[in-house]
């Protein structure tokens, strides 16, 4: 049988990251390629710098 568990806090499932100016440029710091910049909805859950050769994702601070 599972147990349910009750928190009293609700648990967040969206990290805060930073989120860079729409018109940012960065270059991929792993091949130096351009990053696509991720539009900030709510419902995604992802990182906002997106390399679309190494397949990553970065947060701004990574970059």
């Amino acid at each position: 049988m599972e147990e349910k568990i009750k928190t009293n806090t609700s648990i967040k499932f969206k990290p805060d990251y930073r989120w860079p100016a729409e018109r940012s440029n960065k270059n991929c710091p792993k091949c130096n390629t351009p990053l696509t910049l991720n539009e900030n909805r709510p419902e995604y859950m992802g990182k906002p710098w997106w390399c679309n050769v190494c397949k990553w994702q970065f947060s701004d601070e990574e970059v």
